[in-house]
């Protein structure tokens, strides 16, 4: 029976369909390769060394990470060409960054002087040269250094300092992910670019020599990807996609869900299931039923969800059904582990190593 795999795993369980996630991983890669881009990918959504090494192995040229955590996860993991696209301000996070550059080349992103001399007094301790990009912002005004002179003073500000060399510039237009309108995404985007690129013709018309911009996610990637002068794209969630992105970006197959179960009944068209805030997030919304697209969720709590079916819809106590994550970056970081499926069985199970690593 096609749904047989579903009565060996228990739930609440995190589910990955192997072949969706290749072909996103093909996708991806092929844009890539296409327009003569470098990819790499964002493993903040995976967090998995297994997944990883199959982005590379389908032509990244290295990977990103939000966090020191995730860098060390990686580079134990046999991963030596690493960004940390954020900023790293902790001063025993700072001394773990240094350390890992003894063994593996990881980046870092500054948008600061204060954090730029704590970098920089570190990595002269250790005796390094530590690698940074500029993040410039470009419109979400979360992190990130003014474009233009702004930017211009705090690369001046690093050429002084010993232990570092600028190398690039980042931007990130994080603030475009939720328009829908194509036509007026490529140009806010594109917008985006521009400051960026301009800022790098700036910095070079003054005595740098910067050629590497980093930019770019799973829902502008086809505008950044194609802007002259971004080398470098940093998409993550395309390897699964979710609910809210897939809205936006229908290219990329929804390649994870959520197995749960049917607890109790407990009301007309009122069901329970065993998957609530701990199995699945909602910052972007509640799950989405996978094949009962009428089905609702109508309160989520710690460890359950009540829903209300379709009219035409019934369920049965101990039934396994599916939902769809509307985040997937934050609902994976509940699980300690994929189970991946290919061809209606059961594969593997992937260790989701860097869960957690929020530090």
């Amino acid at each position: 029976m096609e749904d047989d795999w579903k009565e060996n795993i228990p739930t609440p369980a995190l589910i990955l369909n192997y072949d969706k996630m290749v072909k996103n991983i093909e996708l991806m890669a092929k844009f890539a390769k296409e327009n003569n881009i470098n990819l790499r990918p964002h493993v903040k959504t995976h967090k998995c060394p297994e997944i990883g090494h199959m982005q590379l192995e389908a032509g990244a040229r290295g990977i990103c990470v939000a966090r020191v955590g995730e860098a060390e996860i990686f580079a134990q993991n046999g991963f030596d060409d690493i960004l940390i696209a954020n900023q790293v301000v902790d001063l025993n996070q700072i001394k773990r960054l240094v350390n890992l550059n003894i063994s593996s080349l990881v980046r870092v992103c500054v948008d600061s002087e204060k954090n730029i001399l704590d970098l920089n007094r570190f990595a002269i301790k250790e005796g390094i040269e530590l690698e940074v990009l500029i993040e410039v912002d470009v419109g979400l005004g979360r992190n990130g250094v003014k474009p233009g002179k702004p930017t211009l003073k705090l690369g001046n500000f690093i050429k002084e300092q010993k232990g570092l060399k600028l190398v690039g510039l980042q931007g990130y237009e994080g603030h475009l992910i939720s328009v829908k309108d194509p036509e007026l995404r490529k140009q806010q985007t594109e917008e985006c670019m521009r400051l960026l690129v301009d800022t790098r013709d700036l910095l070079n018309d003054n005595d740098f020599d910067i050629n590497y911009l980093t930019a770019s996610n799973s829902v502008t990637y086809k505008y950044s990807g194609k802007y002259e002068g971004i080398t470098e794209l940093q998409p993550g969630t395309y390897i699964f996609n979710d609910d809210h992105h897939y809205r936006i970006v229908p290219e990329f197959e929804i390649a994870t869900f959520i197995l749960g179960t049917i607890t109790n009944n407990p009301g007309k068209r009122l069901y329970t299931i065993d998957v609530g805030l701990k199995a699945a997030t909602n910052d972007n919304g509640n799950p989405i039923f996978r094949n009962y697209p009428k089905s609702r969720i109508r309160i989520m709590t710690e460890e359950h969800s009540i829903f209300r079916s379709g009219q035409q819809t019934n369920f049965e106590i101990g039934q396994k059904i599916e939902l769809i994550p509307t985040h997937i970056c934050t609902t994976v970081n509940l699980y300690d582990f994929f189970t991946v499926i290919k061809d209606n069985d059961i594969i593997a199970k992937w260790e989701i190593l860097a869960r957690g690593k929020n530090y």
